[in-house]
């Protein structure tokens, strides 16, 4: 049984994991969401402006109330800049699992931030929430990403053809990978 608890700040040696603010839109617009680069792997398109990126954490923000809702902001301690974000989703509480999403700005790429966070992420999911798998996924075209995954324990389970829809629209094929409680 799940012990749902929302979105709860975390902390690790360089960075705070914490819930979104209204505050936080124009950081997350220069940072990443206005990027082409940093979207072109992802599920959602860029950022035409700084009020869709509004729009997106007024809806994270409200959605904070429901305690299945994983959605942090991934600040750096050392001067507050939120740089990215990473999300627990597509929760199932019948099998206790759930899989990791995230995003962080082109300028913090390949420093080890990521796999930080995530790091975080999985021990928060299976020790105080009590997942029991979680899974993650990459486009083909992003095995960066990947090695992120591989960092963090995650255990790669083969190719799903035509899968998801990228940024554009169109299906492409994803990499997935999973990391089990009783492996941790």
């Amino acid at each position: 049984m799940l012990n749902h608890k929302g979105t709860t700040s975390l902390e690790t040696g360089r960075l705070i994991l914490r819930q979104f603010s209204e505050k936080d839109a124009t950081e997350m617009y220069n940072n990443w969401a206005s990027d082409t680069e940093v979207t072109k792997y992802l599920t959602w398109p860029t950022h035409s402006s700084v009020e869709v990126t509004s729009k997106v954490i007024g809806m994270w923000v409200d959605n904070y109330k429901n305690m299945e809702c994983y959605q942090w902001a991934i600040e750096l301690k050392e001067n507050g800049q939120v740089i990215g974000s990473i999300s627990l989703m597509n929760i199932d509480n019948h099998v206790e699992n759930c899989e990791i999403g995230y995003c962080i700005g082109k300028a913090f790429w390949n420093k080890g931030i990521v796999t930080e966070a995530f790091s975080s992420i999985i021990d928060f999911a299976f020790n105080q929430v009590g997942f029991q798998r979680i899974t993650g996924r990459h486009h083909v075209g992003n095995p960066a990403s990947g090695k992120v995954m591989e960092k963090c324990g995650l255990k790669y389970e083969g190719l799903l053809r035509k899968i998801s829809k990228n940024s554009s629209g169109i299906l492409v094929d994803c990499k997935y990978y999973s990391i089990l409680k009783d492996e941790y």
